[in-house]
């Protein structure tokens, strides 16, 4: 009895932005376009000690490390957070001081 109580609230959870997983799909895949266009501008702007070749590698095994999460709510949480650090970016300028 209790276990189809928690299956029924399982399913009827509100969405945080995406309302399926092609939505929440598109949404990660702008935000790493997203971060890949600013990678050179990091790079120069924050005088990192990698070449932007190496950056995009990282970002996308950074990326790739996550492909197995598959909950929209979950997704979403993430792609908040991952926004968050991008809209910061200007507040924080610490210089070489980044590490991949």
């Amino acid at each position: 009895m209790a276990s189809q109580g928690m299956q029924r609230a399982a399913r009827e959870v509100k969405p945080i932005l995406s309302l399926d997983r092609d939505e929440a799909r598109k949404r990660v895949l702008n935000l790493y376009k997203a971060w890949y266009r600013q990678i050179p501008y990091l790079v120069r702007q924050y005088d990192i000690p990698r070449t932007v070749e190496q950056c995009k590698t990282k970002l996308r095994e950074e990326f790739t490390k996550y492909e197995e999460i598959k909950d929209v709510r979950l997704v979403d949480m993430m792609v908040i957070k991952v926004g968050r650090y991008t809209s910061d970016s200007e507040v924080f300028k610490v210089y070489s001081s980044v590490e991949i």
